[in-house]
Protein backbone atom coordinates (compact mmCIF):
# COMPACT_ATOMS: atom_id res chain seq x y z
CA UNK A 1 0.00 0.00 0.00
CA UNK A 2 3.10 2.32 0.34
CA UNK A 3 2.76 2.58 -3.66
CA UNK A 4 -0.45 4.13 -3.51
CA UNK A 5 -0.26 8.05 -4.71
CA UNK A 6 2.79 7.04 -7.03
CA UNK A 7 3.33 5.90 -10.32
CA UNK A 8 3.77 2.32 -9.17
CA UNK A 9 0.60 2.69 -7.62
CA UNK A 10 -1.82 4.40 -10.09
CA UNK A 11 -5.54 3.10 -10.81
CA UNK A 12 -5.70 0.15 -12.88
CA UNK A 13 -9.06 0.56 -13.38
CA UNK A 14 -12.18 3.26 -13.91
CA UNK A 15 -15.43 2.22 -12.54
CA UNK A 16 -18.45 3.75 -11.78
CA UNK A 17 -19.95 3.34 -8.42
CA UNK A 18 -23.24 1.44 -9.08
CA UNK A 19 -21.74 -0.22 -12.26
CA UNK A 20 -21.19 -3.97 -12.99
CA UNK A 21 -17.66 -4.72 -13.49
CA UNK A 22 -15.91 -8.26 -13.73
CA UNK A 23 -12.66 -9.24 -11.50
CA UNK A 24 -10.63 -12.27 -12.46
CA UNK A 25 -7.68 -14.53 -11.28
CA UNK A 26 -5.20 -16.53 -13.18
CA UNK A 27 -1.44 -18.14 -13.00
CA UNK A 28 -1.77 -19.70 -9.38
CA UNK A 29 -4.11 -23.00 -10.34
CA UNK A 30 -7.51 -23.40 -9.79
CA UNK A 31 -7.34 -25.88 -6.76
CA UNK A 32 -10.94 -26.83 -7.64
CA UNK A 33 -12.76 -24.52 -5.72
CA UNK A 34 -12.99 -22.78 -2.97
CA UNK A 35 -15.26 -19.51 -1.71
CA UNK A 36 -13.90 -15.95 -2.42
CA UNK A 37 -14.84 -12.36 -1.39
CA UNK A 38 -13.94 -9.22 -3.15
CA UNK A 39 -14.37 -5.53 -1.65
CA UNK A 40 -13.20 -2.07 -1.29
CA UNK A 41 -10.76 0.40 1.20
CA UNK A 42 -11.57 3.72 1.60
CA UNK A 43 -9.13 4.30 4.32
CA UNK A 44 -5.56 3.33 2.93
CA UNK A 45 -5.65 -0.67 3.55
CA UNK A 46 -7.05 0.39 7.12
CA UNK A 47 -10.28 -2.04 6.41
CA UNK A 48 -11.46 -3.63 3.93
CA UNK A 49 -15.26 -4.17 3.70
CA UNK A 50 -17.22 -6.42 1.23
CA UNK A 51 -18.73 -6.33 -2.14
CA UNK A 52 -19.92 -9.42 -3.56
CA UNK A 53 -19.09 -12.74 -1.51
CA UNK A 54 -18.98 -15.93 -3.62
CA UNK A 55 -19.73 -19.73 -1.46
CA UNK A 56 -18.26 -22.36 -3.10
CA UNK A 57 -16.68 -22.86 -6.84
CA UNK A 58 -14.72 -19.51 -6.48
CA UNK A 59 -12.31 -20.04 -8.83
CA UNK A 60 -14.70 -22.15 -11.04
CA UNK A 61 -13.73 -25.77 -11.03
CA UNK A 62 -13.95 -26.66 -14.59
CA UNK A 63 -12.44 -23.68 -16.67
CA UNK A 64 -8.67 -23.93 -16.65
CA UNK A 65 -6.70 -21.61 -14.47
CA UNK A 66 -6.11 -18.95 -17.09
CA UNK A 67 -7.75 -15.68 -16.22
CA UNK A 68 -9.74 -15.88 -19.15
CA UNK A 69 -11.92 -18.34 -17.71
CA UNK A 70 -12.17 -17.18 -14.35
CA UNK A 71 -14.14 -14.09 -14.63
CA UNK A 72 -16.29 -13.16 -11.98
CA UNK A 73 -19.16 -9.92 -12.36
CA UNK A 74 -20.07 -7.74 -9.08
CA UNK A 75 -21.35 -4.75 -8.84
CA UNK A 76 -19.33 -1.88 -7.29
CA UNK A 77 -21.81 -0.87 -4.14
CA UNK A 78 -23.41 2.59 -5.33
CA UNK A 79 -22.23 4.56 -2.44
CA UNK A 80 -18.57 4.05 -3.04
CA UNK A 81 -16.66 7.12 -2.15
CA UNK A 82 -15.40 8.80 -5.62
CA UNK A 83 -11.57 9.19 -5.66
CA UNK A 84 -8.83 6.39 -5.62
CA UNK A 85 -9.78 2.96 -4.06
CA UNK A 86 -8.46 0.29 -3.03
CA UNK A 87 -9.75 -2.90 -4.57
CA UNK A 88 -9.28 -6.51 -3.20
CA UNK A 89 -10.31 -10.18 -3.53
CA UNK A 90 -9.40 -13.09 -0.91
CA UNK A 91 -9.65 -16.74 -1.84
CA UNK A 92 -9.73 -19.48 0.73
CA UNK A 93 -9.72 -22.95 -0.99
CA UNK A 94 -10.04 -26.55 0.34
CA UNK A 95 -6.48 -26.48 1.92
CA UNK A 96 -6.80 -24.05 4.49
CA UNK A 97 -4.64 -21.42 1.78
CA UNK A 98 -5.43 -17.61 1.75
CA UNK A 99 -4.65 -16.15 -1.44
CA UNK A 100 -5.46 -11.76 -1.99
CA UNK A 101 -4.57 -9.61 -4.12
CA UNK A 102 -5.61 -5.72 -4.26
CA UNK A 103 -5.06 -2.93 -6.91
CA UNK A 104 -6.02 0.62 -7.24
CA UNK A 105 -8.76 2.09 -8.48
CA UNK A 106 -10.51 5.28 -9.89
CA UNK A 107 -14.30 5.12 -8.30
CA UNK A 108 -16.65 7.77 -10.39
CA UNK A 109 -19.97 9.20 -9.15
CA UNK A 110 -22.52 6.52 -10.17
CA UNK A 111 -24.96 8.14 -12.59
CA UNK A 112 -28.29 8.59 -10.37
CA UNK A 113 -27.30 10.57 -7.24
CA UNK A 114 -30.61 10.46 -6.25
CA UNK A 115 -30.93 7.43 -4.67
CA UNK A 116 -30.06 8.06 -1.29
CA UNK A 117 -27.04 5.80 -1.59
CA UNK A 118 -27.97 3.09 -0.24
CA UNK A 119 -26.80 -0.13 -1.64
CA UNK A 120 -29.94 -2.23 -3.32
CA UNK A 121 -27.87 -4.71 -4.73
CA UNK A 122 -27.74 -6.27 -8.02
CA UNK A 123 -31.02 -7.48 -10.16
CA UNK A 124 -30.49 -10.94 -8.43
CA UNK A 125 -29.97 -9.52 -5.24
CA UNK A 126 -32.83 -7.52 -5.07
CA UNK A 127 -35.35 -10.43 -6.56
CA UNK A 128 -33.84 -12.88 -3.64
CA UNK A 129 -34.23 -9.87 -0.94
CA UNK A 130 -38.32 -8.96 -2.38
CA UNK A 131 -38.93 -12.31 -2.20
CA UNK A 132 -37.53 -13.14 1.35
CA UNK A 133 -39.89 -12.41 4.49
CA UNK A 134 -36.79 -10.48 6.15
CA UNK A 135 -35.27 -8.52 3.49
CA UNK A 136 -32.95 -5.38 5.16
CA UNK A 137 -33.61 -3.54 2.13
CA UNK A 138 -30.96 -0.20 1.56
CA UNK A 139 -27.65 -1.24 2.36
CA UNK A 140 -24.77 1.36 2.62
CA UNK A 141 -21.63 0.98 2.10
CA UNK A 142 -20.11 1.75 5.54
CA UNK A 143 -23.09 -1.01 7.14
CA UNK A 144 -21.05 -3.42 5.06
CA UNK A 145 -19.27 -6.62 7.71
CA UNK A 146 -15.56 -6.47 6.69
CA UNK A 147 -13.46 -9.07 4.53
CA UNK A 148 -12.63 -11.96 6.40
CA UNK A 149 -9.62 -12.90 7.40
CA UNK A 150 -8.79 -16.35 8.43
CA UNK A 151 -5.76 -18.74 7.59
CA UNK A 152 -3.24 -16.32 8.35
CA UNK A 153 -1.57 -17.16 11.79
CA UNK A 154 -4.71 -14.90 13.53
CA UNK A 155 -6.30 -18.57 15.02
CA UNK A 156 -9.15 -18.61 12.26
CA UNK A 157 -9.72 -21.61 10.19
CA UNK A 158 -11.19 -22.34 7.25
CA UNK A 159 -12.79 -25.63 6.02
CA UNK A 160 -10.41 -28.63 5.08
CA UNK A 161 -10.25 -30.75 2.22
CA UNK A 162 -14.32 -31.86 2.71
CA UNK A 163 -16.25 -28.94 2.61
CA UNK A 164 -15.93 -25.01 1.19
CA UNK A 165 -16.61 -22.13 3.29
CA UNK A 166 -20.09 -20.38 4.02
CA UNK A 167 -19.10 -16.75 5.06
CA UNK A 168 -20.09 -15.59 8.87
CA UNK A 169 -21.12 -12.23 7.40
CA UNK A 170 -21.42 -12.45 3.60
CA UNK A 171 -22.85 -8.64 3.08
CA UNK A 172 -25.88 -8.00 0.92
CA UNK A 173 -24.24 -9.45 -2.29
CA UNK A 174 -24.28 -13.17 -2.74
CA UNK A 175 -23.15 -15.38 -5.07
CA UNK A 176 -24.36 -19.77 -4.83
CA UNK A 177 -21.81 -21.89 -5.81
CA UNK A 178 -22.41 -25.16 -7.89
CA UNK A 179 -22.95 -27.67 -4.61
CA UNK A 180 -20.41 -29.39 -5.62
CA UNK A 181 -19.12 -29.60 -1.85
CA UNK A 182 -21.35 -28.62 1.46
CA UNK A 183 -20.67 -25.35 3.00
CA UNK A 184 -19.12 -24.64 6.20
CA UNK A 185 -18.14 -22.23 8.85
CA UNK A 186 -14.80 -21.24 9.75
CA UNK A 187 -14.31 -22.25 13.26
CA UNK A 188 -11.63 -21.31 16.04
CA UNK A 189 -10.65 -17.61 17.01
CA UNK A 190 -12.04 -15.59 14.15
CA UNK A 191 -13.08 -12.69 16.19
CA UNK A 192 -15.66 -10.05 16.62
CA UNK A 193 -17.30 -10.75 13.18
CA UNK A 194 -17.32 -14.63 13.89
CA UNK A 195 -18.98 -13.96 16.94
CA UNK A 196 -21.70 -11.73 15.82
CA UNK A 197 -22.54 -13.77 13.28
CA UNK A 198 -21.97 -17.40 14.79
CA UNK A 199 -23.86 -16.34 17.96
CA UNK A 200 -21.88 -18.85 20.45
CA UNK A 201 -21.99 -21.41 17.82
CA UNK A 202 -19.03 -22.47 15.66
CA UNK A 203 -18.67 -24.51 12.30
CA UNK A 204 -16.83 -28.08 12.19
CA UNK A 205 -13.29 -28.35 10.99
CA UNK A 206 -14.18 -30.98 8.45
CA UNK A 207 -10.21 -32.85 8.65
Amino acid sequence: MSLLGTPQGAPTATWQAGSTQTWSIGGIGNHYGGSCQVGFSVDKDQTFQVATTYEGNCPHRTTGSDSSGQVFPFTVPADLPPGIQVFAWIWYNREQELNMNCAAVDITAPADSSSGGGYLGSPAAQAASSSSSSGSGAVTYRDRPEMLVADDGNGCFTPHTTAELKYPAPGPEVVAGDGAYPLQLPYGTCGVVGEQAYGGQTGEDGH
